[in-house]
C-alpha cells in the first residue's frame, strides 16, 4: 500500500518502456463481444463455434478482438481451479480455441476479465461483498454481484490472474469495471480506514469536512492499489502483454472513486461511451493526454443501449463515431453482444466492415503530436457538488446508491461547456489532469473551470507556469480549498489571480457588468444591462495593479425573499456594487484572468468566454471558418514533414448535411509549404501563405476530411 506521494508514483509507473512493435500500436479497428451469459439454461452457449466467431469477426475488418475469459456473471470460459467455469461448456476451453482461430487469421487477442462485478463470487463468499452503510449487500436483489477490493476478493483475483497468465495465450488483457459501484462500508473497509487514517468511516457526505474528504481520498487510493494487484500479477508472468482497466470513469462522479493516478496501471486507456457528441470529444482529448501509450481506445456499442439486445444504432452514427476516434488520434472499438446460445448477427459485422473499409485508408496518416494550444483542466478530486453536503449514505437512498440521481458537478460541467465553446470556435484544445503538470509550458492557455479542490503541487505548478509566461483563466471556487478538505481562508492562487477573497453572495442570481471600455468583448451586454448568472458569486477585492474588466451587480433583493421583489418572474439587476467580477492580472511573464462566477458554464455565453481567452492569447496553431458542427483537430508529424488536419462533420441529426466552404488557417512556424493534399487520395489543393500561416479551403465535408500540409 503506497503511503506517500513518491511511493504512489513509483507504484503507478511500473509499465516500463513503450514497445513500438506492440499489437495496439497498429490496430485502429477493434472489437468486443460481450459474453455475460449465465449457465442456468442448457441451451446457453450450446451453439458457440470459435471458427464461426472469427469468420464473422473478419467480415468487420477488425484487427483485434476482446475474448471473454471471465464475465460479470463470475463464470469462466476456461477450466479454472479457483473460480467457477460455465457449466454449459462441459469443461471445454472456448477462450483458447477462439484465441487460436484469431491468431491463425492475424487478429490480436485481448483477454477479458471482469473485476469487482462478479456475481458468482458475491453469492458464494458473503464476506467479499460490497456493503452499504446499513450493512446490506450492495448487490442484493440484483443481477450484479459486486465484490470489495479490500476484502479477500483481492487475493482471489491475484490467484485467477496468475492462473490465466500461465495457462492461456493472449496479446493483452482487459480488466473491466475497475471502479467502486457505490460507497462500501464492509468490515474490511472499516478496518483499513481505522488502521490508515483512524476513527470510523463517515456516513454523511460533507465536502467541507476533512474526515469525509480523507475517506474519499482513501477510496481513490485503495482502488489504484487494487488495480495494481491485477497489473503487477500480469507483469510478473506476462511482461510483454498490454494491460487495460476500464477508463470511461475519469470524468464521472466521485462515487466511482477513480482518480488520475489509476491511469498508470494501464498500458493504454480504453473506455466505452454512450453519450452525446460533446462527451466523446472531451473523453478523447482527456485520453490522449492521460494515456501512458498511444493510441488509446474509444468504444461504443453497436446497439442503441446495452440493455437492448437487438436495437441497433444507425450506420451514419457509427461511421461518425469511428471517424471521430481517428480524428482525435484513437482506435475505434465497437461492442457487440453475443446471443445466449452463442451466435452473432452477421449484419452487425457487415455494417462495421463497410465503415472500417472507409477508415482503414487513413491508417498511413495517423499518429503524431496533437496540436492543443488551450488546455482545459480536469481535477479528479473536484468531481462533486456542494449540494450533496448533508446527504446520509444509508440503506437504499437512491441519491446515495444511484449514480444517475447525483446532482450535477460544477467543475465537470464547466470543463464540458468550456470545451464546447472551444470546439464551436475551432480552437485547438486538449484536456489535462495532474499527470500533465510538468508539461504546462507547452500550452498557451490553461483553463481552470471552477476547480473545487487543488493540491499544493497543482497550485505551485500553475504559479510557476504563469510566472514563466503562461496564461490562465480561472473561475469561482478555484484554489479556495485543498484536496485534503482544508480551506486555507483565501485563494491559494490569489497572488496569481490578482484578487483577495472576501466572501460569497447570499443571492443565488447575480450579474456581471462589463466595464464601459471593455463592452466590445461582451457581445450585447453592457454596464447598464449586465450578464445574468443563475449563480452565487465570490466577493473579492482586486489587488494593486490588477485590471477590473467587469463588476458584480446584485438584484434589488435576495431572490429567496418572496415578499420583496422587483419583478414577479425574474430578479432584474438593481445594486451595482462596484466590486470586481472579472479581473485581469499580470504575474511574472504571464497573465491570469479570474471570474467570480463560472462564465464558461452557461452555453449561451460561450462566445464571450472565448473572447476573454483571446485577450490572454490570440495566436493559435490553427483556426477555421466553419459551422459549429464541424470539429477541427490537427497533429504534427515531423518525421513525415507534415501537419495533418482533420475535419469532422458530426451533426445531431443524421445523416449529415454536407458542409461547403470550410476555410482553414494553419501556423507554419517558419517552414516552407510544399503542397496541401487531401488524404488518402492525395488530391492537391490551392493554398496561400501569408503572415506565417498557410490558408486553404477544404473540399465538401460530408462526414470527414483529412488534409496534409507538407513542408519542404
Amino acid at each position: 500500500m503506497p503511503e506517500t506521494k513518491n511511493e504512489l508514483k513509483e507504484t503507478c509507473m511500473g509499465n516500463g518502456q513503450a514497445n513500438p512493435s506492440a499489437w495496439y500500436k497498429h490496430a485502429y479497428r477493434r472489437n468486443v463481444v460481450d459474453m455475460h451469459i449465465p449457465d442456468w439454461h442448457e441451451s446457453f452457449l450450446s451453439q458457440f463455434d470459435p471458427k464461426a466467431y472469427v469468420q464473422t469477426l473478419k467480415i468487420s475488418r477488425a484487427q483485434s478482438a476482446v475474448l471473454y475469459a471471465h464475465s460479470h456473471a463470475g463464470l469462466t470460459f476456461y477450466p479454472t481451479k479457483y473460480g467457477q467455469m460455465h457449466r454449459g461448456l462441459d469443461g471445454r476451453n472456448i477462450f483458447a480455441e477462439t484465441a487460436e482461430e484469431c491468431r491463425k487469421n492475424g487478429i490480436a487477442v485481448q483477454l477479458y476479465f471482469s473485476l469487482i462485478y462478479d456475481t458468482w463470487a458475491y453469492r458464494t463468499h458473503p464476506d467479499w461483498r460490497i456493503r452499504r452503510a446499513d450493512g446490506a449487500g450492495a448487490g442484493d436483489e440484483s443481477r450484479y454481484g459486486v465484490c470489495c477490493p479490500n476484502s479477500p476478493y483481492r487475493e482471489h483475483v491475484a490467484r485467477m490472474v496468475a492462473e490465466i497468465c500461465q495457462e492461456q495465450k493472449f496479446d493483452g488483457i482487459r480488466f473491466d469495471m475497475t471502479f467502486w459501484p457505490t460507497v462500501c462500508y464492509c468490515i474490511h473497509c472499516r478496518n483499513r480506514f481505522r488502521e490508515e487514517v483512524g476513527g470510523e468511516l463517515p456516513t454523511t457526505v460533507n465536502w467541507d469536512d476533512p474526515a469525509w474528504v480523507a475517506f474519499q481520498r482513501k477510496r481513490e487510493e485503495w482502488l489504484t492499489d487494487f488495480a495494481g494487484v491485477a497489473t503487477s500479477t500480469v507483469k510478473q508472468y506476462r511482461p510483454d502483454a498490454s494491460i487495460e482497466h476500464q477508463s470511461s470513469t475519469y470524468s464521472l462522479s466521485w462515487r466511482f472513486g477513480v482518480a488520475w493516478h489509476l491511469a498508470q496501471q494501464n498500458t493504454f486507456l480504453q473506455g466505452d461511451f454512450y453519450g452525446d457528441i460533446l462527451q466523446g470529444s472531451v473523453a478523447r482529448k482527456m485520453f490522449y493526454n492521460l494515456t501512458p501509450e498511444h493510441p488509446f481506445g474509444f468504444e461504443t456499442s453497436f446497439s442503441v443501449s446495452l440493455n437492448n439486445h437487438t436495437a441497433k444504432k444507425s450506420f451514419d452514427w457509427l461511421r461518425c463515431k469511428a471517424y471521430a476516434a481517428i480524428a482525435d488520434g484513437g482506435a475505434f472499438v465497437f461492442i457487440d453482444a453475443i446471443d445466449p446460445v452463442g451466435t452473432m448477427n452477421p449484419r452487425t459485422y457487415e455494417c462495421m466492415g463497410r465503415i472500417f473499409s472507409e477508415t482503414e485508408g487513413y491508417d498511413p496518416y495517423l499518429g503524431g503530436k496533437r496540436l492543443q494550444d488551450v488546455a482545459v483542466y480536469l481535477s479528479t478530486e473536484s468531481k462533486y457538488s456542494l449540494n450533496e453536503n448533508g446527504l446520509r449514505l444509508i440503506g437504499d437512498d437512491s441519491a446515495a446508491t444511484n449514480q444517475e440521481a447525483a446532482p450535477s458537478m460544477p467543475h465537470v460541467d464547466g470543463l464540458f461547456y468550456a470545451a464546447e465553446a472551444l470546439i464551436h470556435n475551432h480552437l485547438p484544445y486538449g484536456v489535462l489532469t495532474r499527470k500533465s503538470l510538468g508539461d504546462l509550458s507547452k500550452f498557451k492557455i490553461v483553463i481552470l473551470p471552477n476547480v473545487l479542490m487543488m493540491s499544493e503541487e497543482e497550485v505551485e505548478a500553475i504559479r510557476a507556469y504563469v510566472a514563466g509566461g503562461g496564461c490562465v483563466y480561472a473561475s469561482k471556487y478555484t484554489s479556495l480549498q485543498r484536496t485534503d478538505g482544508v480551506k486555507p481562508g483565501g485563494f491559494m492562487l490569489g497572488d496569481v489571480f490578482g484578487v483577495s477573497y472576501v466572501g460569497e453572495t447570499p443571492e443565488n442570481f447575480t450579474f456581471i457588468a462589463p466595464a464601459k471600455d471593455k463592452e466590445e468583448f461582451f457581445d450585447t451586454y453592457t454596464e447598464s444591462w449586465p450578464i445574468g448568472m443563475a449563480e452565487t458569486q465570490i466577493r473579492v477585492k482586486a489587488n494593486p495593479g490588477a485590471e477590473v474588466w467587469a463588476s458584480l451587480v446584485l438584484p434589488y433583493s435576495n431572490p429567496a425573499d418572496y415578499e420583496r421583489f422587483a419583478s414577479i418572474h425574474s430578479n432584474p439587476p438593481g445594486i451595482w456594487t462596484g466590486e470586481p467580477a472579472i479581473v485581469l492580472n499580470r504575474y511574472g511573464k504571464g497573465k491570469a484572468m479570474y471570474c467570480t462566477a463560472p462564465l464558461e458554464t452557461p452555453r449561451m455565453f460561450g462566445d464571450i468566454f472565448v473572447n476573454l481567452l483571446r485577450v490572454l492569447s490570440n495566436d493559435f496553431a490553427f483556426e477555421a471558418s466553419a459551422p459549429p458542427c464541424v470539429e477541427v483537430t490537427a497533429f504534427e508529424q515531423p518525421e513525415h514533414k507534415r501537419s495533418m488536419i482533420c475535419l469532422l462533420n458530426f451533426q445531431k441529426d443524421l445523416p449529415n448535411v454536407p458542409v461547403q466552404g470550410v476555410r482553414v488557417s494553419v501556423r507554419t512556424d517558419g517552414r516552407a509549404v510544399q503542397r496541401v493534399v487531401v488524404a488518402p487520395h492525395e488530391k492537391e489543393l490551392d493554398f496561400t501563405v501569408q503572415e506565417g500561416r498557410v490558408c486553404f479551403e477544404s473540399p465538401v465535408v460530408e462526414n470527414f476530411q483529412m488534409i496534409a500540409v507538407e513542408y519542404k
